[in-house]
C-alpha cells in the first residue's frame, strides 16, 4: 500500500513540475509556436508540444528565432529569399535535406541537364551552367527553394579510333518550392480591375543551353499603347489562374507565379518547355506615363 501510495507521488510531481515547465517560443515566417525546444543541431530544431510526449523536426531556414523559456534569444538567417521574377533565379536556394522543405508549397518538378562542347570542356563550368538552369527553371515555376533528388556527373571520355569521345554532362532533377503566402483573393481582385502591359516573354527547354527571352510590340500602329486584359480568373488547386486573349499562348490558361502591386508574371508548360509572360499594371510609373501620354493626344 505504502509502495503505491510513493508511486502515485512521485507521477504526481513528476506531472506537476512538466506541466509548470516554462515554453519556448520559435518564430516562423507567419506563426509563433509555443513549444519545449529539445535540441537544436547544426541543420534542424527538435522540439514538442506541451503535454506530449511527440518530437517534431524543423529546418533551422524556417525559423526567424528562438526565445528560449531562460530569456536567451536565438536568431537566425535563412537562405530563402524572395524570388520575384526570372531576374531572381541566382537567389534559388539549393538544398538536399528532407527537412528544409517540410511544410513548403511544391511547385513542381525541375530539371537540367548541361554538356560540354568538347571533351576538353571543364568539368565545373558544366556543372555551374547545369545549377544556374534548374534555378531559372524554379524562378519561373515561382519558385524560390529546390530539393535535389537525384544527381550524375560525366567526366570527358577521351575517345580513339574504335570509341568515340564524350564530353563532360552533369544533371540535375528535383522538385522546386515555395516559401512565399499568397493572398489568392486579393490577388484576384487586382487582376480582374487592372489593364497590363505585355512586356516580355521567356522560354526555357529542358535541352537548350539557355533561356530565350522575346518582347512583343507595345504600341499599335496608332501608337497606342496595347494593354491586356484577364476574362476569368479562377482560384483553383491552391493556385491562381487566368485566361486572356492578349497574349498568345500555347494553352487557354496560364497561372499565375508572381505578383505585386506593380507586375505579374504568368506560366505554362508545355511537355519539357517553360514560357513565363511578364506585364506590368497600370499602377507601374513607366505605364502610368504611356497611357497619359496616349490620352492626351
Amino acid at each position: 500500500m505504502k509502495k503505491a501510495i510513493l508511486v502515485a507521488i512521485c507521477i504526481l510531481f513528476t506531472t506537476t513540475i512538466f506541466a509548470q515547465q516554462a515554453l519556448d517560443k520559435i518564430f516562423l515566417k507567419d506563426e509563433i509556436r509555443m513549444v519545449v525546444i529539445e535540441e537544436v543541431g547544426i541543420n534542424t530544431i527538435k522540439y514538442r508540444h506541451k503535454d506530449e510526449a511527440t518530437s517534431y523536426i524543423i529546418s533551422k531556414h524556417q525559423v526567424d528565432k528562438i526565445e528560449f523559456s531562460s530569456g536567451r534569444e536565438e536568431v537566425f538567417e535563412s537562405p530563402f529569399k524572395p524570388v520575384k521574377s526570372l531576374e531572381d533565379s541566382e537567389k534559388v536556394y539549393i538544398s538536399y535535406i528532407p527537412q528544409d522543405v517540410e511544410g513548403l508549397k511544391a511547385m513542381g518538378d525541375v530539371f537540367s541537364k548541361a554538356t560540354g562542347v568538347t571533351a576538353l570542356a571543364s568539368i565545373n563550368n558544366v556543372k555551374n551552367r547545369a545549377v544556374r538552369k534548374i534555378k531559372i527553371e524554379a524562378a519561373m515555376l515561382g519558385a524560390n527553394v529546390i530539393l535535389i533528388g537525384d544527381t550524375f556527373q560525366r567526366g570527358n571520355q577521351y575517345g580513339n579510333e574504335n570509341i568515340p569521345a564524350n564530353a563532360t554532362m552533369t544533371t540535375l532533377s528535383g522538385i522546386a518550392y515555395s516559401t512565399e503566402k499568397t493572398d489568392f483573393t486579393s490577388l484576384k481582385e487586382k487582376l480582374e480591375n487592372n489593364r497590363f502591359q505585355y512586356f516580355q516573354s521567356a522560354k526555357l527547354n529542358r535541352n537548350a543551353w539557355d533561356v530565350n527571352l522575346q518582347y512583343p510590340e507595345t504600341h499599335n500602329a496608332k501608337g497606342d499603347l496595347i494593354l491586356v486584359d484577364f476574362e476569368n480568373v479562377v482560384i483553383r488547386d491552391g493556385g491562381l489562374y487566368v485566361q486572356t486573349k492578349g497574349i498568345r499562348t500555347k494553352g487557354n490558361e496560364l497561372k499565375v507565379v508572381n505578383s505585386n502591386e506593380e507586375m505579374v508574371v504568368l506560366m505554362e508548360r508545355d511537355g519539357k518547355t517553360i514560357y513565363n509572360y511578364t506585364l506590368f499594371s497600370e499602377k507601374d510609373p513607366k505605364v502610368a506615363m504611356a497611357i497619359k501620354i496616349a490620352n492626351s493626344k
